[in-house]
């Protein structure tokens, strides 16, 4: 069974999770992309934003309200509609905690039989409201390794050539 409790509870922490993994930070950092088409640390944070409401709790809330076909999300126009690099990193996380406030919640007061609910996606996918309960911590626990890969990108440039190879070889 699904621990909704567990997962609310992990959701809930990331926003303090990362105010203290990128408060040391230099702002230029978070703002960059690491290459091209890649996101930055504040694109990132905007991404989770956005998928919250739209990505998470609203097909989970469609599903068990009976919506036979999931809305597709595409996380590319979340990113492209808003210049996430102009805001502050706490504007962001203020952002991020207070829709996460909110999700909780909906979390919490969800009944655990419903989310055996499922509705397909791209036509012959079918999914339960519990898959995407479970994905959400996974999805930012994707993110969180995305974000120290990017932070880690810093560091590279003033190691010694010997050190950036041991590091970046296999």
């Amino acid at each position: 069974m699904i621990d909704l409790s567990r997962i609310a509870t992990t959701l809930e922490s990331l926003p303090d999770v990362l105010r203290t993994l990128l408060a040391p930070i230099d702002p230029d950092v978070l703002r960059s992309r690491p290459e091209p088409g890649e996101w930055s640390v504040h694109e990132i944070i905007g991404h989770l934003i956005a998928t919250d409401a739209d990505a998470f709790q609203g097909r989970i809330d469609s599903i068990i309200a009976g919506e036979p076909e999931i809305a597709g999300f595409d996380p590319w126009a979340a990113i492209d509609a808003r210049t996430f690099a102009d805001e502050s990193l706490d504007t962001l996380l203020t952002e991020l905690a207070a829709g996460r406030a909110g999700c909780v919640a909906f979390l919490r007061a969800l009944d655990p039989d419903a989310l055996s609910s499922t509705a397909t996606h791209s036509g012959d996918r079918v999914f339960t409201a519990g898959d995407f309960v479970l994905e959400w911590p996974f999805h930012d626990q994707e993110h969180l390794q995305q974000i120290l890969a990017n932070l880690q990108v810093q560091y590279l440039p003033h190691m010694s050539a010997t050190m950036r190879t041991a590091l970046t070889t296999d």
